[in-house]
């Protein structure tokens, strides 16, 4: 996706994870992403800053199904009247493993006869 200054794009998502009371949530949501660093939702459930929820874009039935993506709460605002909060979040991703960081290392060696 091209992604150009001040251009908000808006997905219907669905948000899970544990809220500040550990309790397990689903909400179905809109995903304003609004640059590669910015992505918000509305949520009615409380969070804590950096916890880790789980979003999965929802799509018309006749599409495939996808998969969530783990993200982390960057910063939580206060509820608004309605008793929804705004949260950033940020996309969380998977660490090379032991093995993968040994093999990328063999592979920078150079050899000379």
């Amino acid at each position: 996706m091209n992604f150009q200054p001040g251009v908000s794009e808006s997905y219907r998502v669905e948000v899970s994870g544990w809220d500040a009371s550990e309790n397990f949530f689903v909400e179905k949501t809109i995903l304003d992403w609004s640059s590669e660093e910015s992505k918000e939702v509305l949520l009615r459930s409380a969070l804590r800053e950096g916890c880790v929820v789980f979003m999965r874009l929802l799509q018309p039935m006749n599409s495939s199904s996808t998969f969530p993506l783990a993200y982390q709460a960057v910063k939580v605002r206060p509820k608004d009247a309605s008793g929804n909060a705004r949260v950033c979040l940020a996309q969380l991703r998977p660490r090379a493993s032991r093995r993968d960081l040994d093999w990328a290392s063999q592979e920078s060696v150079v050899r000379v006869a």
